[in-house]
């Protein structure tokens, strides 16, 4: 009997892996054209709101480690530290609370496999509970992010440098998703990020803290986005996402530190007064000054870094196919405490957002992939059963 159920959940596994499709990716293309994309052009320095949208609280009886975080207390604390949009984005379990009001933001994290291939599913209509929890190649990736899409209104590829779950190399091809966690609580994958955009991808950063315990005041606001929205209602946060209208706050602060002391240094954090392009210059300007301002470009080469200032300008270069700004701050605890990290411009052919493309299915690839996968989980079966058949007939 043991055995049967074994090969029974060995099957349904094999056969979710055997029903991913096969893609045709296009090879990586740099962004092109004469025209520059800028995310903050015009944009409104009243309207920047404090957000985090991948936090967790008690879920699943507390085995996906929630702690013993009740939502509204999540809420509460996130509230008071004066965030304006926030997101309570459980394992494969949408969050209700405040679920009638406009600011809500149904959310949920997806993916439960053992290399933590995660993404977040923003404006989620119902859960995906399709996974392949045993390791996945790019065409697995792709195939998750395309019906995750279907139920999506934004998504986004969490934590890829996290246990391995996304290859660099997976970011030159895979499409049909809005934002890469270049900034997580637990890891950064800024490399990821660049690689993406290096290959034409319009990709914009995401900033969260992966709160998984409020007692634990290191695990809170150590990484959040800045967005710049008229309000916080749910449609326009999520549009100022996925136009790039926001930036990546990166703190490097005391485990120790209270929630007082975080209020304090929010008092002071320093924020973007402007993103501009004029006479082919990307030129910042900061609300105070930084230790540095640096601005990188294709496959993330440092291109330019200026010292102490509140300002800053970058000429944009033919061979240039996108640009995006780091500015460093000093604190009292770390030289390089507060980091912002602003979405890039990117080159275009009419000045509007390039888009990303669609990866194709191979049909023939794919129903090869199946007939041979399925035809060798049936051969394994069958000897089983002729061995353990000749086993009992030898006893």
């Amino acid at each position: 009997m043991i055995g049967i159920v074994f090969l029974a959940l060995l099957f349904i596994f094999l056969f979710n892996y055997l029903v991913a499709e096969r893609y045709i990716f296009t090879e990586p293309e740099p962004f092109s054209g004469d025209y520059w994309y800028n995310p903050y052009q015009d944009m409104d320095t009243m309207n920047w709101r404090r957000t985090n949208l991948h936090m967790h609280s008690h879920a699943w009886g507390g085995i996906t480690n929630g702690s013993g975080n009740h939502s509204h207390e999540v809420w509460d604390l996130y509230r008071k530290l004066g965030y304006e949009s926030i997101g309570i984005s459980n394992y494969q379990f949408i969050d209700t609370l405040f679920s009638k009001e406009p600011f809500y933001i149904p959310v949920y994290e997806h993916g439960y496999g053992i290399f933590k291939s995660h993404q977040l599913c923003l404006g989620a209509r119902k859960v995906l509970w399709y996974d392949l929890p045993f390791g996945q190649n790019v065409h697995h990736k792709q195939y998750i992010l395309n019906r995750l899409k279907k139920n999506c209104e934004t998504v986004s590829i969490n934590h890829p440098t996290f246990f391995g779950g996304y290859h660099t190399n997976d970011f030159k091809y895979l499409t049909n998703y809005e934002l890469i966690e270049a900034l997580n609580g637990y890891r950064n994958s800024i490399p990821y990020w660049d690689t993406a955009l290096s290959a034409g991808k319009p990709a914009f950063l995401i900033a969260n803290d992966d709160m998984h315990d409020i007692n634990s005041p290191g695990e809170v606001s150590r990484r959040f986005m800045v967005v710049n929205s008229p309000n916080n209602h749910r449609n326009s946060i999520l549009e100022s996402l996925r136009q790039g209208k926001a930036y990546g706050v990166h703190i490097l602060m005391p485990q120790d530190e209270s929630y007082e002391g975080k209020l304090a240094r929010f008092d002071t954090l320093p924020e973007l007064n402007s993103a501009t392009i004029h006479n082919d210059t990307l030129s910042i300007a900061l609300s105070t000054r930084a230790k540095e301002i640096r601005f990188f470009g294709q496959n993330g080469k440092l291109l330019s870094k200026i010292a102490y200032s509140a300002k800053g300008s970058y000429p944009l270069q033919q061979e240039d196919t996108y640009v995006r700004a780091v500015v460093l701050y000093s604190t009292p605890n770390d030289p390089e405490g507060i980091t912002l990290y602003l979405n890039p411009v990117l080159r275009t052919t009419d000045g509007k957002k390039p888009g990303m493309g669609h990866a194709k299915p191979d049909h023939w690839a794919t129903w090869v992939y199946r007939i041979i996968g399925f035809s060798s989980v049936l051969f394994i079966v069958a000897n089983i059963y002729l061995l353990r058949k000749r086993f009992r007939k030898s006893r």
